[in-house]
């Protein structure tokens, strides 16, 4: 016997552990995010007008959606993660991105059929799992579909208005919708899938059970995301750099841009997504800290258009409406790191003289139109005066400690 156990224990160690598994499957989902984010930011550089940022904005929250319908699937089932649904939905998003209505209009109706899918994958395995995550219900509900449904019988932009009424009732409905009990979660969720149980042909429905996010998963997804969009801005400089001589023009953007993108990878490396102090968004509920994850990040991505579109034509100014599009983008992200900061008690000499001017600043520098050289000075200014926090506050706690000891 005792050999047997020796056997059967040398056998289990040679197979790799469940987390780690679900670690590396979710990583290579994240690879076709980076595809997805390229393909938009490029069809807004090609149509910068606010038509086309609007349109930019619409498949953007789609295809967030869709990456976090999958992040709490996993985050939810945990070492019940499959890896069946992780894959489809990796494949959907691939499409989502090659069919963006950006380029050509007549796939959009194969987006939306691809993103309908997408949730209703990431539904259907969470509900197999028997875990209900109560504070993002669009996991196991999928969100409205009927806009996206009759959308594919109308013409655009009626069609694509009809997406953006769809997006925005799924959000602002899980901002706004009161508490529930666990309980009166699950008799609803019972309710809504009695249906299934008349069926002899399906399979009875598994014991539920109410559950909450893991946070430290979902801090970890949600900064890694971040990174993602900061590494498409920066192999846009890269690529813009290899195909271009190397002239005061290309490299004075692509220099500072790369400045002001580092700054904002030591934001989220020391403090989260949210890039403020004693701030950990994930600790939030879902319904809370996911909305701002999606502008915060759609914050950069709009800075990563703009630093582009500098690189790859030095030579012009950035066009008016992506001026607008890049500073607003700054402004957004810093105005939800404010909010973060004040959710989670960050002091208010932070939110006043740091948070709040690097909200500002962006959009003056928008209105009076400096150029592309002084502007991007300007950003730059407002991510080192955050990074400039960031030391004092480690200079404080250092001291502190130091302090402390002798005493």
């Amino acid at each position: 016997m005792s050999d047997e156990r020796a056997e059967r224990g040398e056998h289990e160690s040679a197979q790799p552990d469940a987390a780690e598994t679900v670690e590396w499957l979710e990583l290579f989902f994240d690879l076709v995010v980076v595809a997805a984010v390229a393909v938009l930011t490029e069809g807004l550089r090609e149509e910068p007008t606010w038509a086309g940022f609007g349109l930019f904005v619409l498949l953007y929250g789609a295809i967030w959606l869709s990456w976090v319908s999958i992040v709490l699937y996993a985050n939810v089932a945990g070492e019940r993660t499959k890896v069946g649904p992780v894959v489809w939905a990796m494949f959907l998003v691939a499409v989502m991105a090659a069919s963006a209505p950006g380029q050509f209009e007549r796939r959009a109706n194969l987006f939306a059929g691809a993103f309908l899918i997408v949730r209703a994958v990431a539904a259907r395995g969470s509900l197999s799992t028997g875990r209900i995550l109560a504070s993002w219900p669009l996991l196991q509900f999928g969100g409205m579909a009927t806009p996206w449904i009759v959308a594919m019988w109308v013409e655009p932009p009626a069609k694509f208005v009809l997406w953006g009424v769809g997006l925005a009732f799924d959000l602002l409905v899980t901002l706004v919708r009161p508490e529930r009990s666990p309980e009166e979660q699950l008799r609803r969720l019972r309710e809504r899938m009695s249906g299934h149980q008349n069926d002899r042909r399906s399979k009875p429905p598994p014991s539920l059970e109410v559950v909450d996010v893991q946070a430290g998963h979902l801090d970890e997804r949600l900064g890694l995301f971040m990174i993602i969009v900061l590494g498409e801005a920066v192999s846009q400089l890269v690529i813009a750099a290899s195909g271009h001589q190397w002239t005061s023009g290309l490299l004075r953007p692509a220099v500072l841009g790369f400045v002001v993108l580092a700054g904002l990878w030591w934001l989220t490396f020391s403090y989260g997504f949210s890039a403020a102090p004693h701030t950990r968004m994930a600790e939030l509920k879902p319904r809370f800290a996911l909305p701002m994850h999606l502008a915060t990040t759609l914050g950069v991505v709009c800075l990563a258009a703009g630093l582009g579109e500098m690189a790859f034509h030095p030579e012009e100014e950035l066009h008016g409406t992506l001026r607008w599009v890049m500073c607003g983008g700054v402004a957004l992200h810093f105005l939800v790191t404010g909010i973060g900061g004040l959710a989670s008690g960050a002091p208010y000499r932070w939110v006043f003289g740091w948070a709040l001017p690097c909200t500002v600043v962006p959009l003056v520098a928008a209105a009076l139109d400096l150029g592309n050289g002084v502007t991007t000075l300007w950003i730059l200014a407002c991510v080192g005066w955050m990074v400039v926090y960031g030391h004092i506050a480690r200079a404080r706690a250092l001291a502190g400690g130091i302090i402390t000891r002798a005493g």
